[in-house]
């Protein structure tokens, strides 16, 4: 007898056979128990999913002769007549070698001549979305309005080019991926009653290359069982012409070292192995996404078993934001790469150009004028207070300004004299003797935000949004601009504010209390020190108009 193919002899032959499926099969059973039969059905889906299998199945159980329930016996002939392709009830159509209207005209003439006796004519029309808008266009009044007994399937894995005058005649099942569980299931299945040894890892990395499609994964285990027991992770990335996850790694690894050498030494070995540059390329994507989705989601990464671990470890020394970067270079290469003539030395460019780009850079000039300025709005909003030695340098009026609004200064009407309330620290961890101002601390503040963030970063996004604006005695005010209040909540959670206070006595050697005000909270309880920033953001305002001009000073609240 000569050698059926895997997927060809494992083919579901009753729907309870078919594998990941369940809310297809579930519907058509019922119909068939209930006898509410259609007269036309559309199987949409990726392909390797099962769309013809259950078309093949729901027509046997329609003309078995001898039917176990709703299921077809497979013994008789009409179901052995199917299977074969040799019923005079059931035809087999591809749409993508008969798409035209001399086609579908025959067909119609066909549809006419009555079925046998107690017999269902079923078409089944696979790769439907082939066919020309003409044959749509004559098969559709077919379609709406069949001659009795005569039923239509119709399979496609591009469902959005049927028209939709067609799938308003149909009723419809989209057959889902199936899930890598279910593949490793079949696949162990399938080696078990063949008495093949095949490693549980090699089932897993076939169940994810096959991207869903059961077909596909019997078609690369066929492969695999022609070489020798027992088979392994190795010889599947042979069949699949992959360099593999582990490859992927390393080369990642060289990546984060910025190692330009490494890179290409790791891109030359994969070619020697007989690999193509683009391909290696696309693993390292598909890499880089299972990190991605591992540190943005949390979700267990979708790579061979005794990867998963370092694929984490890597995932959390990257970052995301460098990870996005990386993703972003490696995919606009790789769209080019294709028309590349001269791969390899592509694929080295894409390397080197992925570690370059990577690589923190200094600002430009332009950069940081617009850093310094957002600093200086963000100071004007919440402190009041601004600290920008450039353009205390440069500007006149920032230098009378500054002496206007300076603590040591004798007060004037306009800008009123503030006192920095300072807390002692005696003799701290550190091992000096000080004191603690709210200048000092907002100085530090940005070390205090570092902190927070190798603790708990949801915590330092939070605390972001707010600056330190006020100490009275071993209690700093944090206010937090309006829009935030989602942020000053958060703070206020019992386990944020304890993070942070830990991290200030850390830094700044002494305890400090915690208490969070919106902007519009905390000026209602009109302080003098309120009264105060009011009076200096005035000035702030003025300094900013002699500076730039009035008629470029917007001021929004």
């Amino acid at each position: 007898m000569a050698y059926l193919a895997l997927y060809r002899e494992w083919r579901p032959k009753t729907f309870a056979d078919i594998v990941g499926q369940g809310h297809v099969t579930k519907t058509l059973v019922n119909a068939l128990k209930q006898e509410k039969i259609a007269h036309a059905y559309l199987f949409s889906g990726p392909r390797g999913t099962g769309k013809t299998t259950a078309a093949k199945i729901l027509a046997k159980a329609l003309n078995c002769d001898q039917p176990n329930g709703v299921e077809p016996c497979n013994h008789c002939a009409s179901c052995l007549g199917i299977d074969h392709g040799s019923s005079m009830e059931v035809f087999e159509i591809d749409a993508a070698s008969n798409r035209g209207i001399d086609e579908i005209r025959d067909l119609r003439e066909n549809v006419k001549l009555s079925a046998i006796q107690g017999k269902h004519k079923v078409y089944i029309i696979d790769e439907v979305h082939m066919l020309t808008t003409e044959a749509f266009n004559a098969l559709l009044k077919t379609l709406e309005e069949p001659p009795p007994q005569v039923i239509f399937i119709l399979a496609t894995t591009e469902v959005q080019k049927i028209p939709l005058t067609i799938l308003s005649r149909v009723q419809r099942f989209e057959f889902h991926r199936i899930s890598v569980e279910d593949i490793h299931s079949r696949l162990a299945e399938v080696c078990m009653s063949l008495d093949r040894k095949v490693d549980p890892n090699a089932f897993v990395v076939i169940a994810q290359k096959s991207e869903g499609g059961l077909r596909d994964a019997l078609s690369i285990l066929d492969q695999c069982l022609l070489q020798d027991d027992p088979i392994g992770v190795e010889e599947v990335y042979l069949v699949l012409g992959m360099v593999g996850e582990t490859f992927s790694a390393e080369l990642v690894d060289a990546l984060l070292s910025s190692d330009y050498g490494k890179c290409l030494s790791f891109l030359s070995e994969g070619i020697q192995q007989g690999r193509d540059p683009r391909q290696i390329i696309r693993e390292l994507l598909d890499y880089l996404r299972q990190m991605l989705l591992t540190a943005s989601a949390g979700e267990t990464p979708l790579v061979a078993p005794h990867i998963q671990d370092r694929l984490i470890k890597q995932s959390t020394q990257i970052g995301i934001s460098r990870m996005l970067r990386w993703i972003s270079i490696l995919l606009q290469g790789e769209g080019q790469l294709k028309y590349a003539t001269n791969a390899r030395l592509a694929a080295e460019l894409l390397l080197i150009q992925t570690i370059h780009e990577s690589i923190p850079t200094a600002l430009s000039g332009q950069e940081e004028i617009l850093k310094r300025l957002s600093a200086l709005e963000q100071q004007i909003k919440i402190t009041g207070s601004v600290h920008d030695p450039i353009l205390e340098r440069k500007s006149p009026v920032s230098s009378k300004t500054n002496r206007a609004v300076s603590s040591d200064s004798s007060p004037s009407p306009k800008t009123p004299k503030v006192e920095a309330k300072t807390v002692d620290l005696g003799e701290t961890s550190e091992g000096f003797v000080g004191t603690l101002s709210i200048e000092g601390i907002q100085e530090r503040w940005n070390d205090v935000l570092d902190e927070v963030k190798k603790r708990k970063k949801s915590t330092q996004a939070f605390l972001m949004e707010g600056k330190p604006v006020q100490l009275e005695e071993t209690t700093l005010t944090i206010l937090f601009r309006e829009g935030c209040s989602f942020h000053r909540d958060k703070v206020n959670q019992l386990e944020n504010r304890q993070t942070i206070e830990e991290v200030l006595k850390q830094l700044l050697g002494v305890s400090l209390t915690l208490q969070n005000f919106m902007v519009s909270e905390f000026q209602t309880k009109e302080t003098p020190e309120v009264k105060d920033l009011k009076r200096q953001e005035q000035a702030l305002i003025d300094k900013a108009k002699d500076m730039f001009g009035d008629d470029l000073v917007v001021v929004r609240e």
